[in-house]
Parts: C-alpha cells; structure tokens; sequence
C-alpha cells in the first residue's frame, strides 16, 4: 500500500470517532496506536473537570535515537452547524472533508505514516493529546507526567497544526477570565428577582472601552502578526434564561489573545479593576508564556532551508505554548486554519500528500541536527 493511501485510510478511521472535547477520548487513540505497532506506548490518562475519561499518548520506537518529536491533537470542536456526516470523511473534487480533517487528525495521520517510514533509527517520538481545544489539559499532563519524555528529552517540537505547509515560529496565547454576575432568579411578572445582568453591564461598558484602545492604540500593536492588535473577545451566558424570567447567574468569559512583545499585566489589571469596582466574582487563568522563537534561531533557520520558505508568526494558538517549557517548538502541517472550525472544514488531497514526504525528511534532517 503506497504512503498515500495509507495516510487516507488512517484520517478517514481517525475522523470516523466521535473526538469532541466534550466526549470521552480514549477510542479515537486506538486507530493511531495501531499503526504504531512496535512502538513503545505510554499512554496518560487522566479526568476533565466534568469527569469525562481523556487520554493521551506519548510513543518512541524502541530503536530510535531521535530526539525529534512530533505532536499533535485528536480532540475537536463540535459538529454544530454540519450538513454532511462529521464523522465520514468524504472526497469532493481535491478536498477531504470531515470533522477535524485540517484540525488535525489529518496532519497527525500524515506524520504518524511517515514516522513509519523514516529507518526505525531516525523514527522522531510522538505525542498525541486531548482538550487542547478545550483548555490544554491534555498537552499539561503531558509535560508534567511523561516518564518518557523526562527519560529522552526531546530536544525539539514540531506541532503539526494547519499551517499551509508553512513555518511558523511563534504564536500569541491567551489569559482566560470568567466573570460571575448573581442575582435572584423569579419569574419577571412578580418584581421580586434581580437581574445579575443589571450587574454585569457596567463591567461590559469598560470591557468595550478596553476592547476598543486594544484595537485603535499604535503604541499597543506588534506588527508582526496579522492583524497587529490583541484580541479580547467577550460572550455572555444567561444559562438558557428566558425573557420572562430574571436571570440569577450572569456570567462574562473573555478571551484575551497577546504576543511575546505585550505585557498582559496592563490587560489583567484593568479586568480585575473593574471587576472588583463592580463587586463581580473573577477567575484568571493564564496559558504558559508565548512560544516565539527568534528569527535567527537554529531550529528556525534549519526548518526553512529544509522546507524553502521564511518562518512567520499567527494570531492562534497551540499546544507550543506547553511543549516550549521542554524543548523549542515549530509549528508546521498541511490544511488551512481558515478551513478549521467550521461545518464545511475539510483538508487539500494535494497538500496532505505533500506532507508525506515534508515530514520524512523533516525527520531526518532535524534529527542530523
């Protein structure tokens, strides 16, 4: 069976399991590790908050004396909004689609078939996760817990996200808030409840305000990245009140996205500010640093006279955000980000191919290095 085919053999089983962040993961592991028979497995298992069974799994062939790693995630966003199936991968014209075809069971199945066949010496290490669209629990556990990453420090990462076969060196993370707003529930007629949106609105006033200096201020852009502004991006969630009812629990969640060149405490103070001047309830959780390499670094200079194009930067982020605190990272696959996230995603037959090859001599070179 020629590479090809066996990298569409392994999307289209990969894309048949239900992968959502919200479902269970350990089934949707059991197509990849099959193809790595012979391989060592690990494999870290752990709980979401809701108590949902997730996995991950950490792979090195036993003959391998690569420190290279290859990486990536199997959970996925939900299927709202599909017309087709999600979960069957079907061809139209060039295209693959499916739910997470791009995002990126079809990268990882690109990389697992050449990992197989690169000489068992050369093979990089594999790390597959769970929730990295969800929080990156999964990739956290990784870091924390592999007793075969601490046994062969890697000592690169490459995450295969969608990048259109490019290279990016670095990426923004973000600090997530959580925003609680309390009144009394009641039924509206009566004018006993208390609104907790009543609350909420002034806090949303200053988030406006906020939201807007991030997107107007030159002083505040780095102009490396497309577009150069932060991002602080809002939603609200009633819990399924309806009108007729006076909501009892308001809450905000912000998404608050930054580069390496930003101090994210400017941005954290006024939230918390606000908040605490509107007697809210608050919650800061921060991702890990960003993972921006400089230009010039090795890794960055090998990836682009092996692959032929100039490393850049992205407004989205990864799982690099975690791996960078063992070993630098690049993040480089085929599909587009822009295909990512929606009901109609789907992966270029031509570039999945491609990637074949990319990520054999990727793993050989790397590991000369």
């Amino acid at each position: 069976m020629t590479e090809q085919k066996k990298t569409l053999g392994l999307v289209r089983r990969l894309i048949a399991v239900d992968s959502r962040s919200q479902v269970a993961s350990t089934p949707v592991f059991d197509p990849a590790v099959t193809e790595l028979s012979g391989w060592k497995v690990e494999f870290i298992d752990y709980e979401d908050p809701a108590g949902t069974l997730k996995r991950n799994v950490v792979a090195r062939h036993p003959e391998s004396l690569s420190r290279v790693t290859f990486a990536g995630h199997l959970d996925t966003v939900s299927s709202t909004g599909w017309v087709r199936d999600p979960f069957n991968a079907t061809i139209e014209g060039e295209n693959l689609y499916g739910l997470g075809a791009s995002d990126m069971k079809g990268p990882i199945a690109a990389f697992i078939v050449a990992a197989n066949a690169t000489p068992a010496i050369h093979r990089p290490a594999i790390v597959l996760t769970s929730d990295e669209e969800a929080g990156k629990q999964g990739v956290r556990e990784v870091v924390s817990r592999s007793v075969t990453l601490k046994e062969f420090a890697p000592s690169c990462f490459l995450i295969a996200e969608p990048t259109s076969l490019k290279i990016l060196r670095g990426h923004r993370v973000d600090v997530a808030f959580t925003i609680n707003a309390r009144g009394i529930q009641a039924h509206s007629s009566t004018g006993r409840g208390v609104n907790a949106n009543i609350a909420l609105i002034p806090f949303l006033n200053d988030m406006r305000d906020l939201h807007l200096l991030l997107r107007t201020d030159p002083s505040l852009f780095d102009q490396q990245y497309d577009p150069p502004y932060c991002d602080l991006n809002f939603v609200i969630d009633n819990y399924g009140a309806f009108p007729n009812t006076t909501v009892g629990l308001a809450t905000c969640r912000i998404k608050f996205r930054y580069s390496k060149s930003f101090d994210p405490q400017f941005v954290i103070s006024r939230v918390r500010e606000s908040a605490e001047r509107h007697h809210l309830e608050l919650e800061i959780r921060p991702e890990a640093p960003p993972p921006e390499l400089p230009a010039d670094h090795p890794l960055v200079v090998q990836m682009e006279q092996l692959v032929g194009t100039k490393a850049g930067v992205a407004g989205f982020g990864t799982e690099a955000s975690e791996y960078s605190k063992l070993a630098p990272c690049v993040v480089f696959g085929p599909g587009d980000i822009d295909h990512a996230h929606k009901p109609t995603e789907y992966i270029a037959l031509a570039q999945l191919y491609e990637s074949i090859g990319l990520f054999k001599r990727l793993a050989l070179e790397l590991d000369a290095h």
